[in-house]
């Protein structure tokens, strides 16, 4: 189960899922706006008429502007109090960069995030016990560009 992180004033009212391309249809509310991160422009049901927003980068991308434009739109959407469905492939690299990215640049610490993202998403425990750590140093990067790209 995907539990949505929401209940923070940082968030802007609105609310972060994530979810992967196997779970998106059980995880998908008429109210998400959609941010998808896959190589592939994504094949949407008409069934649904949820705003969508694409970009694509690769997951081991060391790149920390790459990654910021994938920050800078989940902000902008949290920020206007949207409820921000976000997916890639799996669900654990790029989805798990990006929240873990947006969540520091709302106050949590790395502990924080890394417990909060393990409480709303378990599937990903393992991957991300992992990952984050060997990945701190451009996660830190990415929040110092997102930040100077502000002033």
């Amino acid at each position: 189960m995907n539990t949505p992180i929401q209940g923070y004033p940082l968030l802007g009212g609105g609310s972060l899922t994530m979810c992967d391309v196997w779970d998106f249809r059980d995880t998908l509310k008429p109210e998400h706006e959609v941010v998808t991160l896959s190589r592939f422009l994504p094949n949407y049901n008409s069934a649904d008429k949820n705003n969508r927003h694409h970009y694509y980068f690769r997951a081991h991308n060391q790149d920390p502007k790459i990654w910021t434009h994938a920050v800078g739109i989940v902000m902008d959407l949290l920020k206007d109090g949207k409820d921000v469905l976000l997916h890639c492939v799996h669900g654990r690299d790029r989805t798990g960069g990006v929240a873990y990215v947006v969540l520091r640049l709302n106050g949590f610490s790395h502990e924080e995030a890394h417990a909060k993202m393990v409480e709303v998403r378990p599937s990903q425990e393992e991957a991300w016990a992992t990952k984050i750590p060997m990945r701190r140093e451009l996660y830190d990067r990415i929040i110092e560009e997102y930040l100077n790209h502000l002033r």
